[in-house]
């Protein structure tokens, strides 16, 4: 069946329906926001096996050093805006060598450090946006995931993010919901971490 046959026929059997109104408050769920803010954001985090802290923009440097110890190879997305120099300043405290960005280099790190759109404090999630730049492996390879994300850009619950979602696509070639560390489960539902994507997320949300 063509396109336009199956649009008539669609045409024909929807006439006369009447759809009922869509409610003027949707109703709250388990991934709306509760007012708590960072404290969620950090309990939703911990329950999936991440970890985040709360830092001032002069507490980054060292807080990229604690979290790069044991790392030996980074790789930096081109997203990080005015905190790239104080998670260079981090990384090279932590002796940790900064590689070129790229599959390549990603393959071949074992951190990866990224900036954020949004986090959602009701999950405890990261919004990631990748294009010319910012490749999406940044993130991906690496067995460690470290995402710097301004306190101003975290949102109580999903609702306020799906309502930003259109200002912030821009040049972004895809762009990713992240909450906590990959995880998949084998046919016995034994839960394994780290097999498609990162085995440890840290999240350091920078504030005032």
């Amino acid at each position: 069946m063509d396109r336009s046959a199956f649009l008539d026929r669609v045409r024909t059997r929807l006439a006369g329906t009447i759809a009922p109104d869509l409610p003027g408050e949707l109703p709250r769920t388990m991934v709306s926001g509760d007012g708590r803010g960072f404290d969620r954001f950090a309990e939703e985090l911990a329950a999936l096996g991440g970890e985040a802290r709360s830092v001032s923009p002069d507490e980054l440097e060292e807080a990229v050093k604690a979290a790069a110890e044991g790392c030996t190879r980074a790789v930096l997305g081109a997203d990080l805006g005015p905190y790239a120099d104080r998670v260079a300043g981090g990384l090279a405290a932590a002796g940790c060598a900064v590689l070129e960005p790229g599959r390549e280099g990603a393959a071949a790190a074992d951190l990866g450090v990224t900036g954020a759109v949004f986090g959602v404090a009701a999950t405890g999630s990261v919004l990631l946006s990748s294009g010319p730049g910012a490749p999406r492996t940044t993130g991906l390879l690496p067995e460690r995931h470290l995402a710097i994300l301004p306190r101003d850009r975290l949102l109580p619950g999903l609702e306020e993010l799906i309502g930003r979602l259109p200002a912030a696509t821009g040049s972004a070639s895809q762009m990713v919901l992240v909450t906590g560390p990959s995880r998949t489960s084998d046919i016995e539902m034994t839960p394994v971490l780290g097999v498609h994507g990162p085995e440890h997320v840290i999240v350091l949300m920078v504030g005032g």
